[in-house]
């Protein structure tokens, strides 16, 4: 297998689309095993180089706040880990998304290889790089396959765009900024203060 590379931070084959095995074939070669790739509609893509401090600075505050809010639930929020979107048949798998932060409910889908279903709840904090996908691809994809909330954390922009997932309908959208103290939609009670990250 070979990709065609580009100036931007997508990395596409030349028009090939890649099944789930193909995938993790390319993958765990010997030199694709120091990157991080993304499958995206069935085309491989290399992920953004290392994150800034002030990138793994706002997902770790994240992580921190929605893990400890989860304690004692069956629900666990985890970072960086494959999340498989398909519908009925992994085989068939098109996008195995590495969102910042997910959190997923149900145990038989948390496997060795990551999370082999839908998510309830996805954050990803933007870089330059991935913005485009963030913003459009990944929010298409996650609602498509019924991701309830995700949310886009956009430290360039002074932005966090909370989307709820609208089944037939368009998401529901709410922004706010870095100022803000966040409530999340699908858990009672858990707030994120992002005014704590920018003090």
């Amino acid at each position: 297998m070979s990709i065609e590379t580009r100036k931007e931070y997508f990395y596409y084959d030349s028009g090939n689309e890649y099944t789930l095995d193909e995938f993790m074939e390319y993958v765990n070669m010997p030199e694709n095993l120091c990157a991080r790739f993304e499958l995206i509609d069935g085309y491989i893509v290399a992920m953004a180089g290392n994150a800034s401090f002030n990138h793994q600075r706002i997902s770790g505050y994240m992580l921190r706040k929605i893990g400890n809010y989860l304690e004692g639930n069956v629900c666990e929020a985890v970072h960086d880990t494959n999340v498989y979107l398909f519908n009925e048949n992994i085989g068939k798998c098109k996008n195995i998304f590495q969102p910042d932060i997910l959190v997923g409910c149900d145990k038989d889908k948390m496997t060795d290889r990551g999370y082999e279903g839908t998510p309830e709840f996805i954050a990803e904090v933007v870089s330059k790089s991935t913005a485009r996908n963030d913003y459009v691809t990944k929010l298409n994809r996650y609602m498509e396959f019924g991701v309830k909330e995700y949310w886009i954390v956009d430290p360039e922009r002074n932005k966090i765009l909370v989307c709820l997932n609208g089944g037939d309908k368009p998401p529901i959208t709410y922004e706010y900024s870095f100022e803000d103290c966040v409530q999340a939609n699908i858990f009672k009670d858990l707030y994120i203060d992002f005014r704590e990250i920018i003090k």
